[in-house]
C-alpha cells in the first residue's frame, strides 16, 4: 500500500525519525493506524456505556436543572460519589 502523506505531517515524520522516537516511516504509520484503532474502539466502547444514560432521556426520565440545582446536583455527587 501506498500513502501519500501531507507536507506539513511529512515534515513531522520526518523529525520524530531523527530524533529517534521511530525508525522508518512504516513504524510511524503503523502506530499511528494502532492509536487510531484504539480511539475508535473507546469510541464504541463509551456510546454503549451512555446509550443507558440516552434512553431514559429519551423516556422522559431526565431532570431539568437551572444554575442553582445544578450546583446543587454536583454537590451532592461530590458527598455520596454517584449519581442518584
Amino acid at each position: 500500500m501506498t500513502v501519500e502523506i501531507p507536507a506539513d505531517l511529512q515534515q513531522f515524520v520526518h523529525q520524530i525519525i531523527a530524533d529517534g522516537s521511530y525508525k522508518s516511516e512504516a513504524e510511524v504509520v503503523g502506530q499511528a493506524i494502532r492509536l487510531l484503532e484504539e480511539r475508535q474502539r473507546r469510541i464504541k466502547e463509551l456510546r454503549r456505556e451512555i446509550q443507558p444514560a440516552l434512553d431514559r432521556l429519551d423516556r422522559g426520565e431526565g431532570i431539568d436543572l437551572d444554575e442553582d440545582g445544578l450546583d446543587a446536583f454536583f454537590e451532592d455527587i461530590k458527598a455520596h460519589g454517584e449519581v442518584v
